[in-house]
């Protein structure tokens, strides 16, 4: 008797949907659906030593693996935070304040700027313009523009006129606005 009730009790699961397992006697197809559907498939390994795994772009499909860097660089690996406080502390603040186009000059602090200069302009008074930098051609210009005007070769070495023993010194005539040997 008792095998028959057993066998039947078994016969009856199963066609109402039930199923037995182990040790344990599942009550429905629907309670193994849904516990199934909580479910995904065992992931692969897809990722390579270093690699973590992202959220996949469908529930319950494959994950996606990134590569965690020490370095900042350009693509779609993760970066670890000592790797962004290296390449932060590599760089500095914006340097602000300044007109255009002026030197900027070191500070004794790293990272940080000091004064900045402008720039002679050579279309520009001079006077105005006491603290600005002198470009080099400017400086040979007027070299060899106060040499021409305020020198005169007045014994050729060797009669070359290219090479002179002795220089006579011209001044500013105020009169003619020229410039002449000294008396």
């Amino acid at each position: 008797m008792r095998k028959t009730i057993l066998f039947a009790a078994i016969v009856g699961l199963t066609s109402i949907g039930a199923y037995a397992t182990g040790e344990n006697v599942v009550t429905s197809k629907t309670y193994v659906d849904s516990g199934i559907s909580q479910k995904q498939n065992i992931i692969t390994k897809k990722a390579t030593a270093n690699q973590v795994m992202t959220f996949p772009t469908t529930t319950g499909g494959m994950p996606g693996a990134r590569t965690i860097q020490t370095s900042v660089s350009s693509g779609t690996d993760l970066v670890t935070r000592g790797g962004v406080n290296t390449a932060l502390n590599a760089k500095q603040n914006k340097i602000s304040g300044g007109t255009s186009g002026d030197v900027v000059v070191y500070n004794s602090s790293g990272g940080i700027s000091g004064d900045s200069k402008g720039v002679y302009n050579a279309s520009s008074a001079y006077s105005g313009q006491t603290q600005k930098l002198v470009e080099a051609q400017h400086v040979n210009g007027a070299v060899a523009n106060g040499f021409n005007a305020h020198l005169t070769c007045s014994s050729p070495a060797n009669g070359n006129t290219t090479n002179c023993d002795l220089w006579q010194i011209n001044t500013l005539n105020a009169a003619t606005n020229a410039y002449v040997p000294e008396q």
